[in-house]
């Protein structure tokens, strides 16, 4: 681009910028740019704020903008028009807005606030430099990369042009990329260390909002410091630029700024050398900055440090040190070290501090400051140690902890310093100096050292000294080399037995650390030149084995061996002596961890009982490490030390004293009673041995539990009790004492024992609370061995459960079922999987099911009679002898209790039940059908059946459904079915009874549907049977209570104890059960196709069938026997069902023998049997249309079963015989008529019978008219079918027709008739028009006579009949003929009756007639929304219609009624499609009022502008887009129309505002498809917008109009563009010379369409450039 471009673009204007007039693509961060241009300013002010309240949730400094970047005035703001000013303070606020939302940039939050900040105010165009100073923080991030693929950077000027390459392929910024361009860009390293002063300010007024921006600072430190790390070399330009920026830095209160800070100072002292000023001075603000704020007061000394040792000596002045001794006078002991540090590094600088603060102290504090810094650094003073073996912290007082916290940081300090360094010499001639002081002794010396080697787990720190594995590591490679030039005597004293250097090595040996063991390994192998030492083989051993301790930190665990004992013993001797601090014995432990056994627990009891003596109650608490201790030895109670429980007293009461020992013995330690009851294990339990030690340790974990009400007690009784395997005889005993004799088993012998012995005090038996805690435990016990022990014991306390008082029994009840659970879970182990119990132990005397049954019956709670019930369930298993004498009470108890309640374990329980009890009954009864199983378990069923109106809806269908399940469905659900039926029948319903009982019959076959086919259709079978085994009816003599029957019938379905009335509902109830059971979904998705591969399936079909006759035939007999009686209406209804019965039957069946079944069934005496036999061969014809050839020969072998059904005669028949006759004939030649339809094209000889028979029927002259008509219908199909074959029967054919077409009488009153005979006429002329020729005279006659009539029965329909009485009668015959949308006729009559009323007529029945076309027009929205076609037609006639009404009217009449049709239109009842109805009515009016109609057009203006704007969004149904399409067509039409008849300067200046928009946005509707789309801008749009434009007559709105006109030429799409030439050239062609005043501002947009990409529309531009010089009379290339 030249730089004259560059002027422009800076001085045009920025209301000129094409972007913020084409929309085709909107800028959008987080939608297309496509789908973003569609939405309107409203949505992405709301978007943006609910980001802001979002972010106002977050952080409260968002609340700044809500009156203004957020406002709802911002909605109405465009920045491009506005003053410079406003401009400026808008930029402001969307800078520190954009500072503020840095922090929180990659939430979806800011994403919504930017969003809209985009789109309002351009950020991406006039704050690109706010807008990436906000997003650079995340520059490695994609919401980077989107927010960078706004921005319009292409020009090669621009200064963030080379962010562009990263633009299209859409990658993140990468650091090295970032860190390269700051090192060559100074303006861009100033732009980023710039944004921390702005991001500061704009926290400012908000105290604590500084720490969100850490991000910030992180950003900005790292790129800097990484910008100076990766310079070749850093000039001084670079240092110039950032000296402000680190000034700043130092001098802010701010943690993170100064962090930052002190980094890029590090760094430039790293990278360069600097002039000694400029050293001076950063190291002066450095010091200054530590002294005034003491934030990071290490970090800055620590960056001094580095400053200094990288920059030539002497560059720092005497100000700097004279600022550095000040910390030295804070009393910060660290501050004291890192000073003494430094000035070892500058000695002169030293000697000048301290001579210039001697003279200046004269505080106190100051003074006792200056001398501990002195007496530091010139190792002056110190404290006598005892002379100890073992220097123990822990024992000492704080004095000697105050000396030897000092003499330990000191030489941390001397051994840091001695390193390497100039200064390492002076460090290590101070170590000498410190050695010959405080530590001159060789012992002394490494009992110091032996103190820092362990050191490092001691948690009580008392010396106050933090002891690393460096300086720990340290320590180590200073005690070998001094072991080095030590003597032997020297050796032996520190290998010695009673010397702490063996014991602390060891330690270190165990250290995480690589590099401390291997140091310790180190110091080892010096001391192994000392000979008779009592550590010497586990040394050897250890030295071996170096490389892998080196490796593995826990390989000294491994080492404990037979030969070390002797070492291993010597090391417990350590650990037993008081002197040994607890956490150097603690790490021993650690390392002889796999050290274990009753020898080595005897050694350590001691220490144990030492420490349990300092824990008591009046002791202070023990040290952490001491707490430790205790834990390590309690963790020596093992499997392998267990037995010394059973041979030491003192041990076992040591254990036990722990289990007993609550109280912590530190805070964040647990327990000893925690620690100990970990230790009972299974493994410990049983290898415990003694039978006494483990009872008393049961005894003690009860007692705890009983006792202690602590959780974490209880847990880990419980844990540990789970855990072991115990002798269920040991719980026993628990539970009851020993010497107190168990109750006897049964009831009987309980009350026997009360009443023959002695009241027995209660003070011997076991307290209630322990024993409930005792069965608590046993509920989940698993490895418990001879649980039937514990049977006798729980039948005992049951029984002392039920002595309770009425007092008890809320405690009691929960004692029970604790009770009752245990034996359950006893009876599970002894059940048929479970081991066999011994019989000498356990018999079935041991167990009292009265017990249990009583605990049901005297227990209100349900939670105890489910425990008993799943007791029962499992002794059933095991003794079912014994539970079966209980079998009844137990059912029907939970009949009336449990199966009522509504829980899922209510639900367990009764399925458990059933499941285990009614197994043992099939058992015992030898199988299913037995007669005694059979009339038990329909009692059972009874109970079930009579409590199921008590059960939870939700809970009945599994209930019954496990019920029949475990009875066995084949052999039962029939009879459960039929007491559900009886349950029905004989039970009063209130309400709707009709709604209950297919309520009820859409349970039960959801119950059946639980079930396999075949057990379906084999209780269907059953019950047929047994409704075939009761009798008729019986008489209505008074009911008669059923005697006591054990039989299965009578159990079911007594009749003696039922009226007759009972009995026809039950029978009701079970055939119209088995109806709808054969047709349920449930029924036909489970079975299998009969006849295919499951022959049991089709056997049971073919048994269901004979039954289902076998019934018919019974009912249909008593219907005949109770024809004259009350009940005959039950008995045909009762065969109706029977019936739907044998129609479900027919589904099923295979096609032959559905054939022959039915050719059987119209052989039937009966007339309604043969006629249902016919009517399900109707059905079976009409819902199949393929069938296999061999099927087609039975069908055809049917033809003359049904030729004898038409022609049987009709003699000995009363009247109403002959009406059913006549109906059976009816129907044999509608299944003649169906035969030939399906097989007679390929059959036609085996239908010339029917033919003849049905000429004889029609040429009868005494026949049936109705008959006749059936027989003219199937000559129709017939003659259709047969063709040619037919020819021989038209003589006798053709004038019976003909003779039926003459007789008006009959045909005018007998619709069905007159219908027949037009049908076979017409059928017998397409069929054979070539041989009618005889009769052709009179069927010409006869039709003509017809028409003839009709027609002048309609013109006297119209013309003679009052307003009065044809008027209703149209009303009531549209509403017959609505549905069958026959309206054409009607509309007819009545357009022609309107047209023939007189003013004063029309004036009485408009309103009438307003009415009923108001229902008219409805016909699309109410019955024809989706065939438009139909549609279309129907409404067509009904338009026309009412504008014959309309043109009727004056214009006061039509005013009301035109704008009563507009409110019509609006209504929400038919929606969109009276819409479409009312503007194509307006069109058909405004076409035949012309321009009387533009007086009523002003009320549409604006209904027209909104349907062109929101016609896309109108239909939602599958024709919607069409249906739009004809919506547009109307409203184009009849907006042509008014302005095509406008002479009353219609369009105003408003109206035409309001219309011009919408009508040429109609160009880019392309709603569709491309064919409709054309369709409607050629015929409808273009004429709509020509008149439109000659309608104007004004120079300002053809302008207007003509350049939205032009836009539409830059549209996207070139159809749009091609539509749009269309329009210019109707434009010009309606203005003609008007439009030369336009042309100027045309041509630019021809002259673009002259190249466009579309060839079409390059041909069209000269179509249109040569028509408008047509028009014009003018050549246009001047123009161009």
């Amino acid at each position: 681009m030249t730089s004259l471009s560059h002027q422009l673009k800076r001085l045009a204007l920025p209301q000129t910028d094409a972007s913020l007039l084409i929309c085709h693509d909107v800028a959008s961060l987080l939608f297309d740019p496509k789908d973003a241009a569609t939405m309107d300013r409203s949505t992405f002010y709301a978007l943006g704020c609910t980001g802001l309240e979002e972010l106002l949730g977050l952080d409260p400094v968002f609340a700044d903008f809500q009156q203004t970047l957020f406002s709802p005035s911002s909605q109405t703001l465009e920045r491009s028009v506005q003053s410079k000013e406003v401009n400026r303070q808008l930029d402001d606020s969307i800078s520190l807005f954009l500072s503020r939302l840095c922090p929180y940039f990659l939430l979806k939050p800011a994403h919504k606030c930017m969003e809209w900040l985009i789109h309002r105010f351009h950020i991406h165009l006039y704050n690109v430099d706010s807008l990436l100073s906000c997003v650079f923080p995340y520059h490695d991030t994609k919401v980077f990369v989107r927010v960078l693929q706004l921005l319009r950077i292409k020009d090669s000027a621009h200064r963030w042009n080379w962010l562009q390459c990263l633009q299209k392929p859409g990658v993140p910024l990468s650091r090295a990329a970032l860190v390269v361009h700051c090192t060559t860009d100074l303006g861009f390293m100033d732009f980023i260390c710039s944004m921390v002063p702005t991001s500061i300010q704009a926290f400012s007024a908000h105290p604590g909002g500084c720490s969100q921006l850490r991000v910030v600072f992180s950003f900005y430190a790292s790129t800097i410091v990484s910008a100076l790390d990766a310079v070749e070399k850093v000039s001084e330009s670079i240092i110039s630029k950032l000296l402000p920026y680190v000034h700043k830095g130092l001098k802010s209160p701010l943690a993170d700024y100064k962090a930052a800070s002190y980094m890029i100072v590090c760094q430039l002292a790293v990278s360069v050398v600097l002039e000694a000023g400029l050293v001076d001075a950063l190291a002066f603000q450095v010091v200054k900055s530590v002294v005034k704020e003491p934030v990071l007061d290490k970090e800055g000394l620590g960056c001094l440090m580095v400053l200094l040792q990288n920059q030539k000596d002497g560059a720092a002045g005497t100000s700097v040190w004279r600022q550095t001794c000040v910390l030295v006078f804070e009393g910060n002991l660290e501050k004291i070290k890192i000073c003494l540090c430094f000035f070892f590094r500058y000695c002169s600088a030293l000697d000048d501090v301290l001579a210039g603060h001697v003279t200046d102290v004269d505080n106190d504090e100051q003074k006792r400051l200056f001398h501990e810094f002195l007496s530091l650094s010139m190792s002056s003073g110190k404290y006598k140690v005892k002379d100890d073996t073992w220097w123990n912290p822990e024992k000492l007082d704080a004095n000697t902890c105050c000396y030897l916290n000092l003499l330990c940081r000191l030489f941390a300090v001397i051994m840091g310093g001695a390193g390497e360094g100039p200064a390492s010499g002076g460090f290590r001639d101070l170590m000498k100096v410190l050695v010959q002081v405080h530590l001159p002794e060789p012992l002394m010396l490494f009992r110091f050292l032996c103190l820092l080697w362990g050191y490092g787990g001691n948690h009580g720190d008392q010396l106050d000294v933090k002891v690393g594995a460096v300086l720990q590591t340290q320590a180590l490679y200073m005690g070998r080399a001094l072991l080095a030039s030590q003597n032997a005597a020297t050796l032996r004293l520190l290998a010695d037995a009673h010397s702490p250097v063996v014991p602390s090595l060891l330690v270190c040996l165990c250290s995480p650390v690589r590099e401390v063991r291997r140091a310790g390994l180190g110091v080892l192998q010096s001391l192994s030149a000392a000979d008779a030492s009592p550590y010497q083989p586990i040394t050897e051993r250890l030295l071996r084995n170096s490389e892998e301790i080196t490796a593995d930190p826990s390989y000294l665990n491994t080492t404990q061996q037979k030969k070390l004992q002797t070492s291993m013993q010597q090391l417990l001797e350590v650990v037993r002596s008081p002197n040994c601090p607890s956490y150097t014995a603690g790490s021993l432990l650690r390392a002889m961890s796999h050290v274990n056994g009753p020898d080595v627990l005897s050694a350590l009891l001691p220490v144990l009982d030492r420490l349990q003596d300092q824990a008591g109650p009046d002791v202070p608490a023990l040290l952490a490490d001491e707490a430790r201790l205790v834990q390590l030895l309690l963790g020596k109670f093992t499997q392998e030390s267990a037995p010394l429980l059973a041979t030491d007293r003192k041990c076992l009461e040591l254990f036990v004293c722990a289990l007993k020992s609550s109280a912590p013995s530190h805070p964040s330690i647990p327990s000893s009673q925690i620690i100990a009851l970990e230790q009972i294990s299974k493994s410990f339990f049983s290898s415990v041995g003694d039978e006494s030690v483990q009872q008393k340790l049961l005894a003690v974990m009860f007692d705890l539990l009983v006792d202690n009400r602590s959780p974490q007690v209880a847990n880990g009784v419980s844990s540990a009790f789970k855990g072991i395997s115990v002798d269920a005889q040991l719980v026993a005993n628990e539970l009851s004492p020993p010497d107190k004799p168990a109750v006897g088993g049964t009831v009987q012998q309980s009350r026997r024992s009360r009443m023959t012995s002695v009241a027995e005090p209660e003070g011997g038996a076991v307290s209630w609370g322990r024993v409930c805690l005792i069965l608590e435990l046993l509920q989940h016990k698993k490895k418990l061995k001879r649980v039937q022990t514990l049977v006798p014991v729980l039948f005992s306390l049951l029984s002392r459960c039920l002595e309770s008082g009425p007092a008890d029994q809320t405690s009691v009840e929960y004692t029970k079922q604790l009770l009752l659970s245990c034996l359950l879970n006893v009876c599970t182990k002894l059940g048929p999987d479970g081991p066999a119990p011994d019989p000498g132990v356990l018999d079935e005397d041991k167990f009292s099911v009265e017990l249990v049954v009583q605990c049901i019956r005297m227990s209100e709670v349900p939670q105890t009679h489910h425990q008993a019930l799943l007791l029962l369930g499992s002794v059933a298993a095991i003794f079912p002898d014994k539970v079966l004498l209980n079998i009844m009470p137990i059912f029907t108890f939970m009949g009336a209790n449990i199966m009522r309640l509504d829980d899922a374990y209510s639900f367990r329980v009764i399925d458990k039940t059933v499941q285990m009890v009614i197994p043992a009954l099939i058992q015992l009864s030898d199988g299913q059908t037995s007669p005694h199983m059979v009339a038990m378990a329909t009692r059972i069923m009874h109970v079930f059946a009579d409590a199921l109106p008590h059960v939870p809806e939700h809970r009945r269908l599994p209930i019954l459904t496990q019920l029949v399940t475990t009875l066995g469905p084949a052999h039962f659900l029939w009879a459960l079915m039929l007491l559900l039926f009886k349950l029905h029948a004989t039970a009063a319903h209130a309400g709707d009874k009709d709604a209950a009982l297919q309520k009820d019959l859409d349970f039960w076959i959801c119950v059946c549907g639980q079930f396999e086919v075949n057990e379906q259709l084999t209780s269907v079978v059953r019950i047929l049977g047994f409704l075939l085994r009761l009798p008729d009816d019986k008489d209505d003599g008074e009911t008669q209570q059923a005697p006591l029957s054990h039989k299965g019938e009578d159990l079911i379905f007594n009749v003696d104890a039922h009226s007759s009335k009972e009995l026809r509902h039950f029978k009701f109830i079970c055939v119209s059960f088995m109806a709808q059971l054969l047709r349920s979904n449930s029924f036909i998705e489970k079975r299998t196709v009969f006849g295919g591969p499951c022959p049991s399936e089709r056997t049971l079909c073919f048994r269901l069938l004979e039954e289902i006759l076998r019934y018919i035939h019974s009912v249909a007999r008593c219907v005949e026997e109770n024809a004259d009686k009350p009940t005959a209406k039950f008995w045909r209804v009762l065969l109706n069902k029977a019936y739907e019965v044998l129609d479900q039957m027919n589904a099923l069946l295979p096609t032959d023998t559905f054939i022959t079944v039915m050719k059987g069934l119209m052989g039937n005496e009966l007339p309604s049997v043969r006629r249902k036999a016919m009517e399900l061969l109707n059905n079976k014809l009409q819902h199949r249309t393929r069938w296999e050839e061999p099927q087609v020969a039975v069908f055809l072998a049917l033809i003359d079963d049904l030729l004898s059904v038409v022609g049987k005669p009709r003699s000995q028949l009363t009247r109403d015989g002959v009406a059913e006759h006549a109906v059976n004939r009816q129907t044999a030649l509608y299944s003649l008529k169906l035969l030939c339809r399906g097989f007679g094209s390929a059959h036609q000889e085996a239908f010339a019978p029917v033919l003849v028979r049905a000429v004889e029927i029609v040429t009868a002259t005494e026949e049936d008219k109705n008959v006749t008509g059936s027989g003219l219908l199937c000559i129709a199909e017939v003659v259709s079918t047969l063709k040619a074959r037919a020819i021989p029967q038209l003589p006798r054919l053709m004038p019976a027709v003909l003779s039926a077409l003459r007789d008006r009488k009959e045909l005018l009153t007998n619709e069905i008739y007159l219908l027949s005979a037009v049908t076979a006429l017409q059928r017998i002329t397409e069929t054979l028009p070539h041989f009618i020729s005889p009769y052709l005279q009179d069927v010409t006659s006869q039709v003509s006579a017809l028409s003839a009539r009709l027609s002048a029965l309609r013109n006297t329909l119209s013309t003679k009949l009052p307003p009065r009485v044809l008027l209703p009668t149209v009303s009531r015959t549209y509403s017959s003929l609505v549905l069958d949308r026959k309206l054409g006729a009607l509309m007819s009559i009545l357009k022609e009756h309107i047209s023939h009323m007189d003013k004063d007529q029309l004036s009485v029945h408009q309103s009438e007639l307003t009415a009923f076309f108001l229902t008219a027009l409805d016909f699309r929205s109410e019955h024809c929304k989706d065939d438009l076609d139909e549609a279309e037609r129907v409404e067509g006639a009904v338009i026309d219609c009412l504008v014959a009404m309309v043109m009727k009217l004056s214009e006061v009449t039509f005013r009301p009624l035109f704008f009563k049709l507009f409110d019509w239109s609006k209504s929400e009842v038919g929606g969109a499609d009276r819409l479409l109805t009312f503007y194509r009515l307006t069109d058909a009016v405004a076409d035949r009022l012309k321009g009387l109609f533009v007086l009523f057009a002003g009320n549409l203006v604006k209904p027209f502008a909104d349907l062109l704007r929101r016609s896309e969004r109108l239909f939602e149904s599958d024709p919607g887009e069409h249906k739009t399409c004809l919506l547009l067509r109307s409203v184009l039409d009849a907006m042509t129309k008014v302005f095509m008849y406008d002479t009353q300067r219609f369009l105003s200046a408003e109206r035409a505002h309001t219309l011009m928009s919408p009508l040429v946005d109609q160009v880019e509707n392309l709603v569709g498809g491309a064919e409709r789309y054309q369709q409607r801008v050629s015929q409808h749009l273009v004429p709509c917008v020509g008149q439109f434009a000659a309608a104007l007559a004004d120079h300002a709105h053809w302008k207007t109009l003509n350049y939205q006109v032009l836009l539409k030429t830059r549209h996207s799409h070139a159809e749009v563009r091609f539509s749009a030439l269309l329009l210019l050239l109707e434009v010009a062609s309606k203005l003609k010379e008007n439009y030369v005043v336009l042309l100027p501002e045309t041509i630019p947009f021809l002259a673009e369409l002259m190249e466009d990409e579309c060839e079409q529309v390059e041909q069209q531009v000269q179509s249109v450039v040569q028509e408008m010089e047509n028009i014009l009379g003018e050549p246009l290339n001047a123009y161009f």
